[in-house]
């Protein structure tokens, strides 16, 4: 594992800490245990050591910080977690929940990671449809051509391939039936993740 000493010993209070008070501590704690004054500093340790898949954050929460089962079994599965309903059509409102889904490992990247079931048929030619669950890994930007979910207005969920133009943004369904959606002022768009794979539950398979 590419960790430093420093980030260890954090790991180590992090996991000590979960041991003894059955909850992971704040930020604010292991700045005082490690005196550093500055939230940025724990924030940095924090990103590397779930860049190494030592832990998971849940971002807003004040002890949102969990720690990753670590096992060297290659098909091993982990849970991660089910946010909710992400449409394949037109934008449908977020909708949230706290339900956990078992992914490969080896699909969940070195990030924070979530799934999604999807609802609509306007990426049947990405081999998304509906009912499926897509895996993705949490990034708030993308490159030109990747399928992402994005959030429009804050409120309203979509899996669309992403493209930047000069004058808007577009995100392009995977079906000749759908139009694109034209979004001509970035900040009303919020790019939530990128799609890495997905698990159709009818036959148990996982596709990427």
């Amino acid at each position: 594992m590419a960790v430093t000493a420093k980030q260890r010993r954090v790991y180590d209070f992090i996991r000590r800490y979960v041991e003894s008070n059955q909850e992971p501590p704040t930020m604010a704690e292991i700045g005082r245990q490690f005196q550093m004054s500055s939230s940025a500093s724990v924030h940095g340790i924090l990103a590397a050591l779930e860049r190494e898949g030592l832990i998971r954050r849940i971002p807003n929460v004040s002890r949102g910080i969990e720690l990753v089962e670590q096992s060297s079994a290659p098909n091993e599965e982990n849970e991660i977690p089910l946010l909710g309903i992400v449409a394949a059509g037109q934008p449908i409102e977020a909708i949230l929940n706290h339900n956990t889904v078992p992914v490969p490992k080896d699909m969940q990247g070195r990030g924070r990671t979530f799934a999604l079931r999807v609802r609509g048929d306007s990426m049947i030619e990405e081999n998304i449809q509906d009912g499926d669950i897509i895996i993705v890994a949490s990034q708030s930007t993308a490159d030109n051509g990747q399928v992402v979910v994005a959030l429009i207005d804050g409120n309203y969920a979509t899996v669309k391939k992403f493209y930047r133009e000069p004058d808007f943004i577009r995100l392009e369904p995977a079906n000749p039936q759908y139009k694109p959606i034209f979004v001509k002022t970035p900040e009303r768009i919020q790019i939530q993740g990128v799609v890495r794979g997905l698990i159709r539950k009818y036959d148990h398979s996982v596709s990427v």
